[in-house]
């Protein structure tokens, strides 16, 4: 086990974020149901058996500057883009449980109230699932692609039934030594604007920003909010030590 997955496992606080999260996504999932009469659209898939408990590292693959309109890199089901904005419950993760990769990917909405998915997808990947891209074999350098294009049968959590899906994603994290940019900064930098120009915004305003107290430049993955919330059970002084050190949990399980 590396040393993050120990820590994890060690946390008290952050096993009792994850069954706190777990209890929220079974009540999500079941106005879900609810709302997928009037919304067809909705999306619920997932390989595991669900409900199903991860007391694990997990890492969000978000976009540069995670604007709350663009805020995690892009996942497709069956050809359609799953949504990608930022929303309390939302999350686009990705981890190791075991040998095998998986990725937890959930966008949410609200009517009356109640919080449900718009679209909900948990895989497992094995070894000849996914390829991996960056420094050279084993040797990781500080920048890695995982991508992933296959079809998986899967269970249609609303329906019940048993279906296959195809799910496509190229997740990338680059360097992020020297493009952790502090709030103040991001506030007076021109290019940050013109961001938020771009997609839609009227005020300047970051979910990662205001929760982080910074901004990253680039396409990275970020450790999840409960990890940063407890990053002294993780080791580490702050949040941005966190950050730096993301690759060390990815240079430990992809060299097996």
């Amino acid at each position: 086990m590396c040393d993050l997955c120990e820590k994890a496992k060690n946390s008290r606080q952050y096993e009792q974020y994850i069954s706190k999260m777990l209890e929220e996504d079974k009540s999500r999932l079941e106005y879900t149901k609810v709302m997928a009469g009037a919304l067809p659209s909705l999306a619920a898939y997932s390989s595991m058996n669900w409900p199903i408990k991860f007391v694990y590292p997990m890492f969000e693959a978000r976009t540069a500057y995670a604007v709350p309109n663009n805020y995690f890199q892009n996942i497709v089901l069956d050809g359609e883009r799953l949504g990608n904005s930022f929303a309390h419950g939302a999350m686009r993760s990705i981890f190791f449980v075991g040998e095998r990769l998986v990725v937890f990917s959930k966008a949410v909405n609200f009517k009356d109230g109640k919080e449900f998915f718009t679209s909900f997808l948990l895989i497992h990947l094995d070894k000849n699932e996914y390829t991996i891209e960056g420094g050279m074999g084993n040797e990781l350098g500080e920048t890695v692609t995982i991508t992933s294009r296959i079809e998986k049968p899967m269970m249609n959590l609303i329906t019940g039934k048993a279906e296959k899906k195809q799910i496509a994603f190229s997740f990338n994290h680059q360097k992020v030594e020297g493009r952790i940019v502090s709030k103040d900064h991001v506030l007076s930098s021109a290019r940050f604007k013109s961001v938020y120009e771009k997609y839609g915004s009227t005020q300047i305003k970051s979910g990662s920003m205001d929760m982080e107290g910074y901004a990253i430049t680039v396409p990275h993955f970020s450790p999840h909010p409960y990890m940063l919330q407890l990053h002294e059970d993780f080791g580490y002084s702050d949040n941005k030590e966190l950050q730096l050190h993301v690759m060390d949990y990815w240079r430990t399980h992809l060299a097996k």
